[in-house]
């Protein structure tokens, strides 16, 4: 279930996914390396605009914030009133660099970097809804990570994983029908597909926004973090 996002470099997914953007709202990305929820990621709707959206997710008949979800179980989405005209209707593809999980080793939890070992980036399936924000008196779009469970590599620090979509099953996704074949892209993302190394635990602190959150830890030992600008957005 991942809670916090790396996103610094969209080119290699902009052009995987050329013909399936209609409306490039964001042009250069902004480079995150810590993202906690409630913060805007770049997202690209089955409608073809690709924008920020807010990290979190909100049906539009929600009353306030209390009922945000920033994971949907793959498993039962299509049973729950919350997600099922979403997944019908408005699915989506979260491109990131990279996710955070956390082991525990005694008292500490340790965070882990997951990200693909081959490829720049990862394809989240996701939903999206539009909700009013009556403190921005306008809406917003809002989204869910689709998870399933996690692969044998990755299950040895936590059991669950984002729902990761190959180049191939875009369309499918974003654009198919056929319910049943779209349930056929819940997939297990292989274990050789994945890389995962730990990082340093500034990563803890949900402010800390630096490049080097994604740097290996070489020496368990770590020395002091020099900290970099912290950016909010």
């Amino acid at each position: 279930m991942p809670g916090r996002l790396s996103i610094y470099d969209d080119k290699a997914f902009k052009k995987d996914a050329l013909s399936l953007i209609q409306n490039d709202m964001i042009g250069e990305l902004n480079p995150r390396y810590n993202i906690p929820p409630t913060t805007p990621i770049p997202t690209l709707l089955n409608n073809g605009n690709y924008l920020y959206t807010h990290f979190g997710y909100l049906p539009s008949w929600a009353s306030s914030k209390v009922s945000m979800n920033m994971n949907a179980r793959s498993e039962s989405i299509y049973e729950k009133k919350t997600f099922r005209d979403s997944f019908k209707y408005r699915r989506c593809i979260i491109p990131i660099n990279g996710f955070y999980e956390w082991e525990k080793d005694d008292k500490e939890k340790v965070p882990h970097l997951v990200s693909d070992i081959k490829n720049d980036y990862l394809a989240l399936a996701g939903i999206w809804d539009e909700y009013f924000d009556v403190d921005l008196n306008m809406k917003i779009v809002t989204v869910a990570l689709i998870t399933c469970d996690a692969n044998d590599k990755l299950a040895k620090i936590h059991h669950r994983m984002p729902v990761i979509l190959e180049k191939k099953d875009f369309t499918t996704w974003l654009k198919d029908e056929d319910l049943k074949e779209v349930n056929s892209l819940f997939k297990i993302y292989p274990n050789d597909k994945i890389d995962i190394y730990e990082v340093t635990r500034e990563v803890n602190k949900v402010l800390f926004d630096d490049i080097v959150c994604i740097s290996k830890v070489i020496n368990k030992k770590e020395e002091k973090v020099e900290v970099g600008q912290l950016s909010l957005f």
